[in-house]
C-alpha cells in the first residue's frame, strides 16, 4: 500500500472519518477477498467487514484482508474491532507503517493517546510520517492535556502540508484553547482561504469576537456559519448554541429562543445544548422547561458543575428546597474533586 494510500486513511479526526482509496491488490486471491473488496468499494463497509474476515480465514496472513477489514471497521467507527484487527496483520507484518499509522489513528479515537503516541513512534522509525500522522499526534498530546506540544506537532503538520485545511483548524483550537487568540484567527482565516464558507472556522472566529470583546461581530459571524449550513444535511449545532448564549447574555431574549431551541433539536444529547436552554427558560420564567432541561443535562453529562448548580436554583424558585440543596451540595463535590484533581496533576 502507498504513502498516498495509508495518509486518506488518517484524514478527518475529530468527525466521521472516510476512508477513499484503497491498498494494492496485487498478488490478493480468494473469492472472499474480492467481493470484500467490492463491498468496501461500494460503501457497504459491514459486508466488507464480514468477507475480509472470512478472506483471512481461508488464507491467514497472506492477503491485506485485515489491513482493509480494519478500515471498513473504522467506517462503521468500531474502533475496538479496527485494533484487534489490525494487531493481527501487525503481527505477521511487522514491517508495515500503513498498518501502524493506522492502529495509532485508531488508539487515539478510543481516547488512549499514550499508547497511541508509542505507536506512531514505531511507525516513524519504518516510514516517515506525513501531515496527518502529525496532526494525530497533536491531538494526542491534545487529549493529554499539553498543549505545547500540541502546538508544536500541528505546526509541523501545517508546515509539511500547508494546504491542509483539518491541521489548520486542529492547530487553531489549540491556540484558541490556550489563549493565544490573534494566532487562533489566522489560523482560522487560512482554513476559510482554503476551504470557503467553512462553518466550523467560521463559527470559532465567532468565539474569538466574542472573547475578545466584541460581541456585534461575533453575532454576525454566528448567523453566518448558521446562513451557509442551511442546506446541509448535518447542520452543526454549535453556531446555534453560541449565538442563542451570547444573545442572552447580551439580554436579546426573545431573539435567543429560536437558535437555542434549534441547537438541543439538532443535537439532544449534547449536555451542553440542554443546559443553555434550560439556564435560557429559567431566565424567561418557564420552570418547568427549564427543570426537564437541566435535569436532561445533569443525566447527560453527571459530572457537570454548572448544569447541577442551575438545576439547584430552579428548585429553589419551584420551592423545592430539599431538591435544590442536593444539587448544591453535588456542585460542590464536583468542585472539590476537580480541583484535587488538577493539583495532583501539577505535582507530577
Amino acid at each position: 500500500m502507498n504513502r498516498c494510500d495509508r495518509n486518506l486513511c488518517m484524514l478527518a479526526a475529530l468527525a466521521t472519518v472516510v476512508f477513499l482509496c484503497g491498498v494494492r491488490t496485487f498478488g490478493q486471491s480468494g473469492s472472499a477477498f474480492d467481493r470484500g473488496l467490492a463491498a468496501f468499494r461500494a460503501g457497504n463497509y459491514s459486508s466488507a467487514s464480514s468477507l475480509f474476515a472470512e478472506a483471512e480465514t481461508e488464507s491467514p496472513g497472506s492477503t491485506e484482508a485485515l489491513l482493509y477489514q480494519a478500515k471498513s471497521l473504522v467506517h462503521l467507527q468500531d474502533f475496538a474491532a479496527a485494533e484487534t484487527a489490525l494487531r493481527s496483520y501487525s503481527s505477521s507484518h511487522p514491517d508495515s507503517s500503513d498498518a501502524l499509522y493506522m492502529l495509532g489513528f485508531v488508539l487515539h479515537r478510543q481516547n488512549r493517546p499514550a499508547e497511541s503516541l508509542a505507536i506512531f513512534t514505531k511507525a516513524a522509525g519504518i516510514t516517515r510520517p506525513m501531515a496527518d500522522d502529525l496532526k494525530i499526534v497533536g491531538l494526542d498530546y491534545v487529549l493529554l492535556d499539553d498543549y505545547a506540544d500540541a502546538m508544536k506537532w500541528l505546526e509541523k503538520a501545517v508546515s509539511m502540508e500547508p494546504r491542509n485545511t483539518d491541521a489548520w483548524y486542529c492547530l487553531g483550537r489549540a491556540y484558541y484553547t490556550v489563549a493565544r487568540l490573534d494566532e487562533a484567527k489566522k489560523a482560522f482565516q487560512i482554513v476559510l482561504e482554503l476551504d470557503p464558507r467553512n462553518v466550523r472556522a467560521e463559527n470559532n472566529l465567532g468565539l474569538i469576537y466574542e472573547s475578545s470583546g466584541a460581541p456585534d461581530a461575533a453575532i454576525e459571524t454566528y448567523q453566518r456559519a448558521i446562513a451557509w449550513q442551511q442546506d446541509s444535511q448535518k447542520p452543526s449545532e454549535q453556531p446555534y448554541v453560541n449565538l442563542g448564549n451570547l444573545l442572552m447574555e447580551q439580554g436579546q431574549l426573545k431573539e435567543a429562543m429560536a437558535p437555542l431551541e434549534s441547537a438541543v433539536s439538532l443535537a439532544p444529547n449534547n449536555a451542553y445544548c440542554r443546559s443553555t436552554l434550560g439556564i435560557y427558560y429559567h431566565k424567561i420564567g418557564r420552570l418547568e422547561d427549564a427543570q426537564r432541561q437541566l435535569e436532561r443535562a445533569t443525566q447527560l453529562d453527571p459530572d457537570n458543575a454548572v448544569a447541577h448548580y442551575q438545576l439547584g436554583r430552579v428548585y429553589k424558585d419551584m420551592n423545592e428546597l430539599d431538591r435544590a440543596q442536593a444539587e448544591f451540595n453535588r456542585t460542590a463535590e464536583i468542585k472539590t474533586r476537580n480541583a484535587q484533581g488538577s493539583s495532583s496533576q501539577s505535582n507530577h
